[in-house]
């Protein structure tokens, strides 16, 4: 198979799992909404009962960097609508502004995971209401210096091996920024000799602050 097919095929999946992940959360709203209205304008917004309770910071805390969007440097904005019922689920979550179909999916997963609202009030009801929120993906300065090393050294063609806190990975590490103490790149015969033939491709070295423990 052409990697162009493979690239096509791929990215045909993605939007398949989003139009699945569309009808059943559809199905799913009729169920809970029922012939009421989902309203957009209301005296009082619907409020996020998770924690933390801010909705940035949350979705901050929880959003992994898809590997093939971050190792091409993607940044952007994906914005989300849902619906807050009634009883404060979460339902219908679609992207109304896309930037990328892995990006997208993303968004919806970590949306997904914001499943308890304190619902909407109207002229004193309780109410469905309709909520727009931006997910933001961007990188660090230091997460770009990071991706055009591993682009210099030729790891972003070829998956390395990631070392975090002299334990192997076998994936990219994702990790807070504000926990990252330092990072080194191994080529070659040094790489190999330490970590064995897995390191072939190269090694990355994370080390993290102590007493601040990685988040993913």
């Amino acid at each position: 198979m052409k990697k162009t097919d493979a690239k096509v095929i791929r990215t045909m999946g993605v939007a398949i799992v989003t139009t699945l992940l569309s009808a059943m959360s559809f199905s799913g709203l009729y169920a809970a909404v029922g012939q009421d209205s989902v309203y957009s304008e209301v005296d009082r917004l619907p409020k996020f009962a998770g924690k933390p309770s801010r909705t940035d910071q949350f979705i901050a805390r929880h959003l992994i960097y898809p590997d093939e969007p971050w190792k091409n440097g993607l940044e952007g904005v994906v914005t989300v609508s849902f619906t807050v019922t009634k009883d404060g689920r979460l339902m219908d979550a679609k992207v109304e502004k896309g930037v990328d179909p892995l990006l997208d999916l993303e968004a919806l997963r970590v949306i997904d995971l914001m499943e308890t609202w304190k619902p909407a009030k109207k002229n004193g009801e309780i109410v469905h209401s309709r909520v727009i929120l931006p997910v933001v993906f961007s990188l660090s300065e230091d997460e770009k210096n990071f991706i055009a090393t591993m682009k210099r050294f030729g790891l972003d063609v070829n998956v390395p091996l990631y070392v975090l806190d002299n334990q192997i990975m076998r994936a990219r590490v994702h990790l807070p920024e504000y926990n990252i103490k330092s990072i080194r790149v191994l080529k070659g015969d040094a790489a190999i000799e330490k970590y064995g033939e897995e390191a072939k491709n190269g090694v990355v070295v994370i080390t993290t602050k102590r007493g601040t423990p990685p988040l993913r």
